[in-house]
Protein backbone atom coordinates (compact mmCIF):
# COMPACT_ATOMS: atom_id res chain seq x y z
CA UNK A 1 0.00 0.00 0.00
CA UNK A 2 2.69 2.31 0.90
CA UNK A 3 5.36 1.31 -2.04
CA UNK A 4 1.34 2.51 -4.60
CA UNK A 5 1.15 5.37 -2.82
CA UNK A 6 4.53 6.62 -3.73
CA UNK A 7 5.02 5.29 -7.25
CA UNK A 8 1.50 7.57 -8.04
CA UNK A 9 3.33 10.82 -6.10
CA UNK A 10 6.31 9.91 -8.73
CA UNK A 11 4.19 9.91 -11.35
CA UNK A 12 2.25 13.13 -10.01
CA UNK A 13 5.57 14.63 -10.13
CA UNK A 14 5.16 14.98 -6.09
CA UNK A 15 8.28 14.78 -3.95
CA UNK A 16 7.52 11.93 -0.64
CA UNK A 17 7.76 14.26 2.58
CA UNK A 18 8.38 10.21 4.24
CA UNK A 19 11.07 8.09 3.06
CA UNK A 20 10.92 4.57 2.52
CA UNK A 21 12.76 3.33 5.42
CA UNK A 22 10.56 5.13 7.36
CA UNK A 23 7.42 2.86 6.34
CA UNK A 24 6.71 0.32 8.96
CA UNK A 25 6.40 -3.68 8.58
CA UNK A 26 3.19 -5.45 9.16
CA UNK A 27 3.15 -6.47 13.32
CA UNK A 28 4.96 -10.34 14.01
CA UNK A 29 1.76 -12.01 16.46
CA UNK A 30 5.08 -13.77 17.90
CA UNK A 31 7.18 -10.45 18.13
CA UNK A 32 4.47 -8.57 19.54
CA UNK A 33 3.51 -11.14 21.75
CA UNK A 34 7.21 -11.22 23.49
CA UNK A 35 7.66 -7.91 23.53
CA UNK A 36 4.46 -6.95 25.35
CA UNK A 37 5.40 -9.73 28.22
CA UNK A 38 8.80 -8.48 28.49
CA UNK A 39 7.58 -5.06 29.17
CA UNK A 40 5.10 -6.82 31.63
CA UNK A 41 7.72 -8.43 33.36
CA UNK A 42 9.59 -5.24 33.67
CA UNK A 43 6.35 -3.85 35.47
CA UNK A 44 5.57 -6.20 37.32
CA UNK A 45 9.44 -6.52 38.33
CA UNK A 46 8.45 -2.86 39.92
CA UNK A 47 5.39 -3.54 41.49
CA UNK A 48 7.51 -6.30 43.75
CA UNK A 49 10.17 -4.08 44.25
CA UNK A 50 7.66 -1.20 45.48
CA UNK A 51 6.10 -3.46 47.73
CA UNK A 52 9.83 -4.86 48.95
CA UNK A 53 10.79 -1.39 49.78
CA UNK A 54 7.19 -0.63 51.51
CA UNK A 55 7.74 -3.79 53.90
CA UNK A 56 11.36 -2.66 54.68
CA UNK A 57 10.47 0.49 55.57
CA UNK A 58 7.17 -0.54 57.63
CA UNK A 59 9.85 -2.90 59.50
CA UNK A 60 12.43 0.30 59.85
CA UNK A 61 8.61 2.13 60.91
CA UNK A 62 8.43 -0.14 63.57
CA UNK A 63 11.52 -0.31 65.20
CA UNK A 64 11.89 3.55 64.91
CA UNK A 65 8.54 3.50 67.26
CA UNK A 66 9.77 0.46 69.38
CA UNK A 67 13.05 3.24 69.96
CA UNK A 68 11.08 6.24 70.56
CA UNK A 69 8.70 4.15 73.29
CA UNK A 70 11.86 3.17 75.18
CA UNK A 71 13.68 6.23 74.46
CA UNK A 72 10.45 8.19 76.31
CA UNK A 73 10.53 5.63 79.40
CA UNK A 74 14.43 6.49 79.55
CA UNK A 75 13.77 9.86 79.64
CA UNK A 76 11.35 9.51 82.62
CA UNK A 77 13.60 7.78 84.10
CA UNK A 78 16.35 9.99 83.85
CA UNK A 79 14.01 13.09 84.87
CA UNK A 80 13.01 11.08 88.09
CA UNK A 81 16.85 10.47 88.91
CA UNK A 82 17.82 13.98 88.07
CA UNK A 83 14.97 15.57 90.33
CA UNK A 84 16.52 13.21 93.24
CA UNK A 85 20.39 13.89 92.67
CA UNK A 86 19.26 17.33 92.70
CA UNK A 87 17.33 17.28 96.29
CA UNK A 88 20.44 15.47 97.72
CA UNK A 89 22.66 17.81 96.75
CA UNK A 90 20.36 20.43 97.55
CA UNK A 91 20.08 19.10 100.88
CA UNK A 92 24.10 19.01 101.81
CA UNK A 93 24.56 22.28 100.22
CA UNK A 94 22.08 23.36 102.95
CA UNK A 95 24.08 21.46 105.87
CA UNK A 96 26.81 22.98 104.62
CA UNK A 97 25.43 26.57 105.21
CA UNK A 98 24.13 25.86 108.72
CA UNK A 99 27.50 24.42 109.77
CA UNK A 100 26.02 21.00 110.39
CA UNK A 101 27.32 17.91 109.13
CA UNK A 102 30.01 20.18 106.73
CA UNK A 103 31.45 21.79 109.39
CA UNK A 104 35.15 22.22 108.84
CA UNK A 105 37.98 20.34 109.66
CA UNK A 106 39.52 23.03 111.49
CA UNK A 107 36.84 23.09 114.03
CA UNK A 108 37.24 19.22 114.33
CA UNK A 109 40.74 19.95 115.42
CA UNK A 110 39.82 23.06 118.13
CA UNK A 111 36.55 20.63 119.88
CA UNK A 112 39.17 17.52 119.85
CA UNK A 113 40.05 16.29 122.97
CA UNK A 114 42.38 13.84 122.19
CA UNK A 115 44.50 12.25 118.76
CA UNK A 116 42.05 9.32 118.85
CA UNK A 117 39.18 11.87 118.61
CA UNK A 118 40.74 14.06 116.50
CA UNK A 119 41.22 11.22 113.95
CA UNK A 120 37.88 10.02 114.55
CA UNK A 121 36.00 13.18 113.88
CA UNK A 122 38.39 13.72 110.51
CA UNK A 123 37.43 10.11 108.59
CA UNK A 124 33.53 10.70 109.99
CA UNK A 125 33.96 14.52 107.80
CA UNK A 126 35.65 12.62 105.00
CA UNK A 127 32.57 10.08 104.54
CA UNK A 128 30.65 13.04 104.71
CA UNK A 129 33.14 14.93 102.20
CA UNK A 130 32.42 11.59 99.83
CA UNK A 131 29.21 11.92 100.18
CA UNK A 132 28.65 15.14 99.24
CA UNK A 133 31.14 14.65 95.87
CA UNK A 134 28.63 11.57 95.07
CA UNK A 135 25.47 13.70 95.41
CA UNK A 136 26.89 15.68 92.67
CA UNK A 137 28.22 13.27 90.91
CA UNK A 138 24.86 11.68 90.39
CA UNK A 139 23.37 14.87 89.74
CA UNK A 140 25.90 15.00 86.95
CA UNK A 141 24.86 11.74 85.42
CA UNK A 142 21.54 12.32 85.89
CA UNK A 143 21.94 15.19 84.00
CA UNK A 144 23.91 13.65 81.25
CA UNK A 145 21.58 10.69 81.12
CA UNK A 146 18.47 12.93 80.41
CA UNK A 147 20.30 14.33 77.53
CA UNK A 148 21.28 11.61 75.77
CA UNK A 149 17.43 10.35 76.39
CA UNK A 150 16.02 13.30 74.62
CA UNK A 151 18.63 13.15 72.25
CA UNK A 152 17.58 9.55 71.46
CA UNK A 153 13.52 10.31 71.49
CA UNK A 154 14.43 13.36 69.05
CA UNK A 155 16.27 11.19 66.68
CA UNK A 156 13.53 7.81 67.16
CA UNK A 157 10.79 10.37 65.67
CA UNK A 158 13.20 11.62 63.15
CA UNK A 159 14.04 7.62 61.80
CA UNK A 160 9.78 7.01 62.55
CA UNK A 161 8.69 10.61 60.58
CA UNK A 162 11.03 9.37 57.53
CA UNK A 163 9.66 5.80 57.72
CA UNK A 164 6.09 7.00 57.66
CA UNK A 165 6.96 9.67 54.68
CA UNK A 166 8.81 7.20 52.63
CA UNK A 167 6.34 4.27 53.23
CA UNK A 168 3.26 6.70 52.20
CA UNK A 169 5.34 7.31 48.96
CA UNK A 170 6.12 3.84 48.06
CA UNK A 171 1.97 2.69 48.59
CA UNK A 172 1.52 5.72 45.59
CA UNK A 173 4.17 3.77 44.04
CA UNK A 174 2.33 0.58 44.23
CA UNK A 175 -0.98 1.65 43.61
CA UNK A 176 0.69 3.60 40.34
CA UNK A 177 2.56 0.20 39.14
CA UNK A 178 -0.35 -2.18 39.82
CA UNK A 179 -2.51 0.30 37.24
CA UNK A 180 0.60 -0.14 35.00
CA UNK A 181 0.95 -3.78 35.08
CA UNK A 182 -2.87 -4.38 34.74
CA UNK A 183 -2.95 -2.37 32.11
CA UNK A 184 0.09 -4.93 30.68
CA UNK A 185 -1.37 -7.93 31.41
CA UNK A 186 -4.50 -6.78 29.04
CA UNK A 187 -2.09 -6.33 26.09
CA UNK A 188 -0.16 -9.08 26.52
CA UNK A 189 -3.18 -11.80 26.78
CA UNK A 190 -4.75 -9.60 23.59
CA UNK A 191 -1.12 -10.82 21.81
CA UNK A 192 -1.29 -13.92 22.90
CA UNK A 193 -5.12 -14.31 21.47
CA UNK A 194 -3.54 -12.93 18.48
CA UNK A 195 -1.45 -15.85 17.78
CA UNK A 196 -2.32 -18.85 16.27
CA UNK A 197 -4.15 -21.84 17.93
CA UNK A 198 -1.22 -24.02 17.35
CA UNK A 199 1.23 -22.18 19.11
CA UNK A 200 -0.73 -21.64 21.96
CA UNK A 201 -1.15 -24.92 22.33
CA UNK A 202 2.44 -25.46 22.43
CA UNK A 203 3.33 -23.21 24.83
CA UNK A 204 0.92 -24.59 26.91
CA UNK A 205 2.18 -27.78 27.21
CA UNK A 206 5.88 -29.08 29.12
CA UNK A 207 8.39 -30.15 26.78
CA UNK A 208 11.10 -31.71 28.89
CA UNK A 209 10.72 -34.20 31.39
CA UNK A 210 14.29 -35.01 31.94
CA UNK A 211 15.95 -35.64 35.37
CA UNK A 212 18.62 -33.29 36.11
CA UNK A 213 20.91 -33.60 39.22
CA UNK A 214 22.47 -30.64 41.45
CA UNK A 215 25.62 -30.33 43.98
CA UNK A 216 24.22 -32.34 46.55
CA UNK A 217 23.00 -29.71 49.19
CA UNK A 218 20.41 -26.96 49.45
CA UNK A 219 21.39 -26.40 45.67
CA UNK A 220 20.12 -29.42 44.90
CA UNK A 221 16.88 -29.63 46.96
CA UNK A 222 16.24 -26.46 45.69
CA UNK A 223 16.29 -27.63 42.01
CA UNK A 224 14.17 -30.74 42.37
CA UNK A 225 11.34 -28.67 43.94
CA UNK A 226 11.69 -26.33 40.97
CA UNK A 227 11.71 -29.03 38.77
CA UNK A 228 8.30 -30.45 40.65
CA UNK A 229 6.76 -28.00 40.02
CA UNK A 230 7.05 -28.17 35.62
CA UNK A 231 3.41 -27.43 34.16
CA UNK A 232 2.67 -25.59 36.79
CA UNK A 233 0.59 -21.86 35.19
CA UNK A 234 1.78 -18.48 35.12
CA UNK A 235 0.34 -15.71 37.18
CA UNK A 236 1.61 -12.56 37.81
CA UNK A 237 3.24 -12.19 41.03
CA UNK A 238 2.70 -15.11 42.41
CA UNK A 239 4.66 -17.59 44.52
CA UNK A 240 2.95 -20.92 44.58
CA UNK A 241 1.99 -23.12 45.40
CA UNK A 242 0.59 -24.22 41.86
CA UNK A 243 1.07 -21.03 39.96
CA UNK A 244 4.27 -18.72 39.56
CA UNK A 245 5.68 -15.65 38.18
CA UNK A 246 9.68 -15.88 37.53
CA UNK A 247 11.33 -14.73 41.05
CA UNK A 248 7.74 -16.30 42.79
CA UNK A 249 9.05 -19.84 41.40
CA UNK A 250 12.99 -19.29 42.41
CA UNK A 251 12.05 -18.28 45.89
CA UNK A 252 9.53 -21.26 46.58
CA UNK A 253 12.30 -23.84 45.62
CA UNK A 254 15.16 -22.40 47.67
CA UNK A 255 12.61 -21.75 50.49
CA UNK A 256 12.10 -25.93 50.26
CA UNK A 257 15.81 -25.93 50.35
CA UNK A 258 15.57 -23.36 53.83
CA UNK A 259 16.64 -20.50 52.13
CA UNK A 260 14.86 -16.95 51.58
CA UNK A 261 15.15 -15.60 49.22
CA UNK A 262 13.13 -11.94 48.16
CA UNK A 263 10.06 -12.18 45.61
CA UNK A 264 11.82 -9.54 43.14
CA UNK A 265 14.40 -10.99 40.33
CA UNK A 266 16.12 -7.71 40.72
CA UNK A 267 17.10 -8.29 44.51
CA UNK A 268 17.72 -12.05 43.79
CA UNK A 269 20.51 -10.33 41.26
CA UNK A 270 22.18 -9.17 44.66
CA UNK A 271 22.53 -12.18 46.42
CA UNK A 272 24.92 -15.04 46.75
CA UNK A 273 28.50 -14.65 44.80
CA UNK A 274 28.37 -13.79 41.01
CA UNK A 275 29.40 -16.55 38.59
CA UNK A 276 30.56 -16.76 34.93
CA UNK A 277 28.17 -18.60 32.10
CA UNK A 278 30.86 -21.15 31.84
CA UNK A 279 30.95 -21.86 35.38
CA UNK A 280 27.21 -22.33 36.18
CA UNK A 281 26.24 -25.33 38.18
CA UNK A 282 22.71 -27.15 38.26
CA UNK A 283 20.90 -24.44 41.05
CA UNK A 284 22.42 -21.43 40.00
CA UNK A 285 20.06 -18.11 39.10
CA UNK A 286 20.51 -17.00 35.58
CA UNK A 287 19.04 -13.28 35.02
CA UNK A 288 17.99 -11.48 31.95
CA UNK A 289 17.68 -7.47 31.44
CA UNK A 290 16.30 -6.04 28.48
CA UNK A 291 19.65 -5.77 26.26
CA UNK A 292 21.14 -2.84 28.70
CA UNK A 293 23.07 -4.58 30.80
CA UNK A 294 21.57 -2.36 33.63
CA UNK A 295 20.41 -4.70 36.62
CA UNK A 296 17.97 -2.34 37.37
CA UNK A 297 16.23 -3.28 34.05
CA UNK A 298 16.40 -6.94 35.02
CA UNK A 299 12.60 -8.30 34.74
CA UNK A 300 13.20 -12.55 34.32
CA UNK A 301 15.09 -15.25 36.61
CA UNK A 302 15.08 -18.88 35.88
CA UNK A 303 17.46 -21.67 37.41
CA UNK A 304 19.75 -23.66 35.84
CA UNK A 305 19.83 -27.28 35.64
CA UNK A 306 22.60 -28.25 33.60
CA UNK A 307 23.27 -28.60 29.54
CA UNK A 308 22.77 -25.13 28.78
CA UNK A 309 19.53 -25.15 30.35
CA UNK A 310 16.80 -23.78 32.85
CA UNK A 311 13.98 -23.86 34.61
CA UNK A 312 11.86 -21.02 34.46
CA UNK A 313 8.32 -19.65 34.96
CA UNK A 314 8.38 -17.62 31.54
CA UNK A 315 5.27 -15.33 31.10
CA UNK A 316 1.30 -15.77 30.59
CA UNK A 317 0.23 -17.94 28.48
CA UNK A 318 3.45 -20.67 29.07
CA UNK A 319 3.65 -22.84 31.76
CA UNK A 320 6.68 -23.67 34.12
CA UNK A 321 9.50 -26.03 31.79
CA UNK A 322 12.47 -26.34 30.85
CA UNK A 323 14.17 -24.70 28.50
CA UNK A 324 17.42 -23.09 27.18
CA UNK A 325 19.55 -20.38 29.07
CA UNK A 326 19.22 -18.30 25.57
CA UNK A 327 16.36 -17.06 26.87
CA UNK A 328 14.97 -13.74 25.59
CA UNK A 329 19.12 -13.18 24.45
CA UNK A 330 18.99 -10.37 26.87
CA UNK A 331 21.41 -12.91 29.44
CA UNK A 332 22.84 -9.92 31.98
CA UNK A 333 24.54 -12.53 34.58
CA UNK A 334 24.25 -15.33 36.94
CA UNK A 335 23.82 -16.14 40.97
CA UNK A 336 25.04 -19.08 43.03
CA UNK A 337 23.31 -18.90 46.36
CA UNK A 338 24.64 -21.20 48.25
CA UNK A 339 28.37 -23.04 47.86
Amino acid sequence: MARRGLALCAALGIVAAVPVANAQPPTDPQAEYEQLSEEAGKADEDLLKAQNDLARRNSELDQANADLAAANVSQQQAAAAVEQARADVDRFAAEAFQGGASSSRMSAVMSSGSIQNFLDKMSALGVIADQQNGALNALTAALAAADQARADAQGAQERAATARDAAARLTEEIRQNKATLDARIVEVRRALQRLSPATRAAMGTVKDTGSYLGPPGAANTALQAALAKRGSEYEWAAAGPSEFDCSGLTMWAYRAAGISLPHSSRMQYTLGRPVSQSELLPGDLVFYDDGSGNPSAIHHVGMYVGDGKMVDAPTEGQLVDVRSIRGDGHYIGARRIVG
